[in-house]
């Protein structure tokens, strides 16, 4: 027999998998109905990649990647499609000739502020679904789901 509070656990346990799994699977088809939207703009992978930028208006692609999450081959990947649409121009560091800056057009400046303006959107949509204990759960789980995952 089991140890008392052993089967709860494990009961537990499989709730909170079932509930994981629903809400990646929820993230990841959110995720594609924006970028299957016509005239969506940026993908959210851009997105964080040009949001870095924004703390930092001038970035090596390594750094641009860290801070973006993605790999530096990826970064490199997206910045050749965000250089051809005009949303992004790579130069010569100033200071360093050896590196390549990246810095945010004026058109990219605007595309970033758009999807701020949607990512803004649908947080207010999530907020007003919930009641005010789920808001109040809410602002202590996830900080603590966010330090978690970045401690994987």
């Amino acid at each position: 027999p089991s140890a008392p509070g052993v089967a709860e656990n494990e009961t537990t346990r499989e709730r909170f998998d079932v509930a994981w799994e629903q809400f990646a699977a929820a993230v990841r088809h959110a995720r594609s109905r924006v970028a299957d939207q016509p005239g969506a703009g940026l993908t959210p992978s851009q997105f964080r990649l040009l949001a870095a930028l924004e703390d930092a208006p001038s970035l090596t692609v390594g750094e641009l990647a860290r801070a973006a999450g993605v790999s530096s081959p990826t970064a490199t990947r997206m910045l050749d499609g965000l250089e051809q649409d005009g949303i992004v121009k790579r130069e010569r560091d100033a200071e360093d000739r050896r590196r390549m800056a990246v810095r945010p057009t004026a058109k990219g400046r605007r595309e970033l502020a758009k999807a701020q303006e949607r990512v803004a959107g649908a947080r207010e949509q999530i907020y007003a679904q919930l009641t005010p204990d789920e808001r109040a759960q809410a602002e202590r789980l996830l900080p603590r789901l966010a330090e978690a995952i970045e401690q994987l």
